[in-house]
């Protein structure tokens, strides 16, 4: 039995449910479309991302009114009255402002169908089949980097998705040979938007990109940002963390980076 099973239910109950006390409540926005990390059923929000960082914000004495919007209006729509802050960034974006500390990582593959006996040595490769990529990740994985095998511009095999159930359906349709996904993400999307059970295709997980890509939180306060950092470390020395992951049944995340 998974070690963290006993624990998840109690633990998410304690974290998750309401304080005695009054909260103030902060609007956050997140990019939807990235199951189990966040995503939308109806009006409702849901996800692994969108539980850590509401733990987190709870434990800090705030509760959280979150946005669920497409990864492109994130930034776009930070500046706006009301919005505390953004979610899911990375340090060279929204500068000026405080950047928390990593509370999720990503590990990127460039998977293919094993029957397509497709090569992928390096990321130069890549430019020999069609690929379906997540928006901004081409810059955020780097492959822009001057010197660097593929172009500053992401070149016109690239397909890019702002949601990856789209992506993900895109690949099965093979209208791409490669999809760059983080895996997690693909796994729950593949279990319920690829082949039927007992006709799935085999497929090959290409590890390109071994450094894990990481996301954090952008606030406007800078109190609030400091108050995210020390309660993330709480929630990630008592067993929290790792039992919000567990409770989606994932339970090999690794600690996130500082």
């Amino acid at each position: 039995m998974n070690r963290w099973t006993p624990l998840c239910a109690a633990l998410l109950a304690l974290c998750l449910s309401p304080r005695v006390s009054a909260a103030t409540e902060l609007t956050g926005s997140f990019a939807w479309g990235k199951a189990p990390y966040l995503w939308t059923e109806g009006d409702t929000i849901r996800g692994v991302e969108l539980d850590i960082v509401t733990t987190v914000l709870r434990r800090a004495g705030y509760e959280l009114h979150p946005r669920a919007l497409p990864n492109s209006r994130l930034i776009a729509t930070f500046s706006e009255p009301g919005v505390d802050f953004a979610a899911g960034l990375q340090p060279a974006d929204l500068p000026g402002h405080c950047h928390t500390a990593v509370y999720l990582n990503y590990h990127n593959f460039a998977i293919t169908k094993r029957s397509h006996h497709i090569d992928l040595r390096d990321t130069a490769a890549l430019l020999r089949y069609r690929v379906a990529i997540r928006q901004y990740l081409y810059q955020d994985l780097g492959l822009d980097r001057a010197g660097g095998p593929l172009p500053a511009g992401k070149p016109d095999n690239f397909t890019e998705f702002t949601s990856q159930d789209q992506q993900v359906r895109f690949f099965y349709a093979d209208r791409a040979d490669v999809i760059i996904l983080d895996r997690s993400i693909f796994q729950w999307y593949a279990k319920r938007l690829g082949p039927p059970a007992g006709k799935e295709e085999p497929l090959e997980f290409h590890d390109l990109f071994p450094e894990l890509h990481g996301v954090r939180a952008v606030f406007k306060d800078d109190r609030i940002c400091a108050l995210f950092d020390r309660n993330l470390a709480a929630i990630i020395a008592d067993g929290t963390y790792r039992a919000i992951w567990a409770s989606y049944g994932i339970d090999t995340v690794q600690t996130p980076g500082r």
